[in-house]
């Protein structure tokens, strides 16, 4: 004899249906690899994320010798958001980032990325 429970037929069903519209968290920590196109070249860094929940923190090596730098930011469902800022003499410089989550790869929008210039980002997980 089956047994229908309510509540958990309704929790599974909508386990499975924010899993379709791709409302499930993502899962973003570990190496990636960051490739910025802009107007001054292409641009290949390397980013550390830990995760916690949709909390992002993490580092990032822009390989220009300086070393890593902390990073900051969200990840809601598939859409991430997240930056860090260069120290500068001239004042401290932000490079904000955002878009989507794939699987192990990030795509995202147009951005500013200060002296670099304006572009696309893409990356993969190492």
């Amino acid at each position: 004899m089956i047994k229908i429970v309510p509540g958990i037929v309704v929790a599974a069903t909508l386990i499975a249906g924010l899993s379709s519209v791709g409302l499930v968290q993502s899962d973003v920590s570990g190496m990636w690899e960051i490739t910025l196109d802009t107007q001054t070249g292409e641009q290949v860094w390397t980013a550390t994320f830990e995760q916690d929940g949709t909390a992002l923190e993490g580092e990032i090596d822009m390989n220009d010798g300086e070393g890593p730098l902390p990073l900051t930011g969200s990840l809601e469902g598939s859409m991430i958001k997240w930056g860090f800022i260069v120290p500068d003499l001239d004042g401290d410089m932000p490079i904000n980032f955002s878009g989507e989550v794939q699987g192990a790869t990030m795509k995202g929008n147009e951005g500013s990325f200060v002296w670099y210039g304006t572009g696309v980002w893409t990356a993969a997980k190492q």
